[in-house]
């Protein structure tokens, strides 16, 4: 967004992050996100409050907190999703924002490594290519899903989704191609655009029902900042609510409890919150080039940093996942229900917050439901920007989401199965044979599921009145203020959410350059 608004140079963009530089290394290497995962250095973490479906589980919820976001930090699988999803937006009452409203925008932010598509783009800021050395582990898991009759589709960011395929990532060369650096870094040079790190948001400041700047503390305390034309709010999904409620523009009966005057009574914020619910399978394999071999060989581990430094292609340059099914699971359906990710590693215990690799060689994949049902929410827990919010995700609180997941396990053992896949396995670590009847299935599923980091939807974009933000992204019931951040979302994609960030700023800057 300051990027693109700042191309005009009669217009002054001031760019507020509450986390710092992205200076770190691990951040800039794709495989650093498991570490920065383990150290939480530039992370919100948050926690969710514990889920009645989950046995009553707390789950850690990373979000990044650092120049470019959680796209600084995330595992970089660059997936679009169905394009019926933004067809469904629009027809939700997101009206402009179908798929073929959307794929000017998306088109405009990728150079695509493949061949020439009217679906891709060639001149773009994101660099985007297909993994270009697959594990053994991703060759099989992909033969596999084609001999049990799905197709492998040549580009799923493109026509159609549906199918088996290398997992597109935004690296080039090797390295991260975050927003921050397609976008801002070339930016910041012009003399109209200025960042500021470190920079909290206590509040929007409103004065006659218009937004006028806001309120930031500093590292010597709170700044003010004006804005003659917009405040745009970029927070993402759990910082951006917070902060409309922090500044009275929320559910009036709960702000008044906080203490907090209501500016415009605005009960949808905070709401709708989706997110999509992962279930990980565990295997112990035979020696097949996984990175638990080859990190735990000091003399591959080092030859593994030097092919990365010299060619940019091996596996450090992988970040969570290495391929993708997208699958149908239920009888009748018009769209796949499923994405299976292939991951090159296995953690060295049953949690899905265990921080090291298994001692032996190993591979997982993780399947979660497209679009899910469940619904959950956000409120404040105190009126301070200091305090972490209440998070409620309410995962698996609809039951067509159980039924998705039962199913999608039974294929997750088919596959497991199937040649070449079967081949390279030993064991399943996890769930384990043990677990075999539905119940057990499901009993699994509640004490081990957890997040796949994509949660939007919390300042739900419409035409009715009850929407927060209209089609426009303008906050209804405040002038000069919009929201621009997966909280607009009215439904969560199909996958990986962050091509769909980069969409929906990529035509929010146009629409506040046409509107200016």
């Amino acid at each position: 967004m300051a990027a693109r608004l700042s191309e005009d140079p009669n217009v002054k963009v001031i760019l507020l992050e509450a986390g710092p530089w992205d200076r770190n290394p691990w951040i800039h290497i794709p495989m650093g996100f498991a570490r920065l995962y383990v150290t939480r250095k530039f992370d919100w973490n948050y926690q969710t409050e514990a889920e009645p479906e989950l046995n009553g589980r707390s789950l850690y919820w990373p979000r990044g907190r650092v120049i470019g976001g959680s796209g600084s930090v995330n595992g970089l699988v660059f997936l679009r999703g169905s394009p019926r999803d933004y067809d469904r937006w629009a027809q939700s009452g997101a009206r402009g924002w179908s798929y073929e409203d959307c794929l000017p925008s998306f088109k405009k932010l990728e150079t695509f490594a493949g061949p020439d598509s009217a679906y891709r783009g060639k001149d773009g800021p994101v660099r985007i290519g297909e993994v270009p050395e697959p594990s053994p582990g991703c060759r099989a898991f992909i033969e596999a899903c084609m001999r049990l009759g799905f197709e492998r589709n040549p580009d799923n960011n493109a026509a159609w989704f549906e199918g088996v395929a290398p997992n597109q990532l935004n690296v080039h060369r090797g390295w991260r191609w975050s927003p921050a650096t397609a976008y801002l870094k070339p930016a910041l040079g012009r003399p109209n655009l200025v960042v500021h790190t470190e920079r909290l948001g206590q509040r929007v400041l409103l004065q006659d029902g218009r937004a006028v700047g806001v309120v930031v503390r500093g590292p010597e305390g709170n700044e003010t900042y004006r804005a003659r034309r917009e405040v745009i709010v970029c927070a993402g999904a759990i910082e951006s609510p917070k902060l409309l409620m922090l500044s009275g523009i929320g559910d009036g009966a709960a702000l008044q409890a906080m203490g907090i005057p209501t500016a415009v009574h605005a009960p949808e914020v905070g709401k709708n919150l989706q997110d999509h619910f992962m279930i990980r399978y565990a295997f112990r394999t035979k020696p097949c080039g996984t990175l638990n071999e080859i990190m735990a060989n000091p003399v591959r581990a080092a030859g593994l940093g030097l092919g990365w430094f010299l060619r940019g292609k091996n596996q450090m340059a992988v970040g969570a996942s290495e391929a993708s099914l997208f699958a149908r699971v239920l009888p009748g359906s018009e769209e796949p229900e499923v994405q299976f990710q292939f991951v090159n590693f296995s953690l060295g215990d049953q949690s899905l917050g265990a921080s090291s690799l298994a001692r032996y060689p190993g591979f997982t994949f993780n399947f979660c439901v497209c679009r899910p049902d469940s619904r959950g929410e956000l409120s404040l827990r105190a009126p301070s920007a200091d305090i972490k919010p209440i998070i409620r995700p309410n995962y698996l609180t609809a039951p067509s989401d159980i039924r998705i997941m039962l199913e999608s396990a039974k294929l997750g053992r088919r596959i497991a199965a199937t040649e070449p896949f079967a081949g390279l396995i030993q064991r399943e670590e996890s769930p384990g044979l043990a677990v075999e009847t539905e119940d057990q299935v499901l009993d699994y599923i509640r004490a081990n599921g957890a997040t796949v980091y994509h949660p939007c939807g919390t300042n739900r974009m419409g035409s009715d009145d009850r929407s927060v933000v209209d089609p426009e992204l303008r906050v209804r019931g405040v002038k000069g203020l919009r929201v621009a951040d997966a909280s607009v979302f009215p439904l969560v994609p199909s996958s990986n959410i962050h091509p769909a960030v980069l969409m929906l700023a990529e035509k929010a800057a146009d629409m506040i350059k046409r509107a200016a």
